[in-house]
């Protein structure tokens, strides 16, 4: 392959330029830039790798965690029978947290977290310090829940709630009819066991036929609104007569289920099932 002079002679002066020092600039020389135009302003790098991720507070509120565990499970003793503080509900929670909003796993992410802390004695005074930003406080412990009454005209409101479902239901004195979101919980409920389930708290009392009930409910699926409004209807129930509250008790009916369906994880094809397998 043939070179011609001119290329050859190109090639030799860029060398000879690229070889020669740059001169010595003084910072007089130079204006003053600021953002990206100049080295100075270039965006340093982040503290922490959570600030890449969509919501880099809670990510690090959870890295931090776990980290302290990490770092003072080794000089403690874990106790299963260790107190736990009261936490702050999920509202309260989001303020100190200091985010928009918090999921209710994530919440529940974050209390377990909290509670395996707990477990470690004694405490270090940074866990106790990392408690005192999330538990309630003696004035929030001394508030009192406000008792439930039967308003003038005959109802007692409750809440029940099961998943992701939230119900507010009434119950008053009457023949029997249901109500839920403003239609009758036949054409509500398809599956006989949901109905069935909403019904249990009076079946459980002898009460059927007795009380009407009136529910709005939101959230979940099926099963999950209709056994929060099992839970709202057992509640409001003890405010009408509260000597049924063994009765009830015994049915399973004022306890709250607190199961929830198990996330699915990363290259799994479920909660706990794998993918299956092939040799060829």
């Amino acid at each position: 392959m043939r070179t011609s002079l001119g290329s050859i002679a190109q090639t030799t002066c860029i060398r000879s330029m690229s070889s020669v020092s740059p001169p010595n600039v003084t910072s007089a020389q130079v204006p003053p830039t600021s953002g990206y135009e100049s080295l100075s302003g270039f965006q340093l790098k982040p503290a922490s790798p959570s600030y890449f991720t969509t919501n880099p507070v809670y990510n690090e509120l959870i890295v931090n965690l776990d980290y302290t565990y990490s770092q003072y499970r080794p000089v403690t003793k874990p106790s299963k029978t260790a107190q736990r503080p009261n936490w702050l509900n999920k509202d309260a929670l989001t303020v100190a947290v200091g985010v928009d909003a918090l999921k209710t796993s994530q919440y529940r992410l974050i209390i377990s977290k909290l509670n395996q802390l707990a477990t470690l004695t004694p405490r270090p005074s940074a866990i106790e310090a990392i408690f005192s930003q999330f538990s309630k406080s003696e004035e929030q412990l001394s508030q009192k829940a406000k008792p439930r009454i039967v308003d003038h005209l005959g109802r007692a409101l409750a809440t029940g709630r099961r998943k992701e479902a939230s119900a507010s239901v009434y119950v008053v004195e009457g023949d029997g009819k249901v109500l839920i979101n403003g239609q009758d919980s036949s054409q509500y409920f398809k599956k006989s066991q949901d109905r069935d389930s909403v019904l249990k708290p009076f079946k459980a009392t002898n009460l059927l036929g007795k009380y009407n009930v009136w529910a709005l409910v939101k959230g979940g699926g099926t099963t999950g609104q209709a056994e929060a409004i099992s839970l709202g209807v057992a509640k409001a129930l003890l405010t009408h007569s509260p000597e049924l509250k063994p009765t009830l008790r015994k049915a399973g009916c004022i306890t709250r289920d607190m199961r929830v369906v198990e996330r699915k994880k990363p290259g799994q094809y479920g909660a706990r099932k794998k993918f299956q397998w092939v040799k060829r």
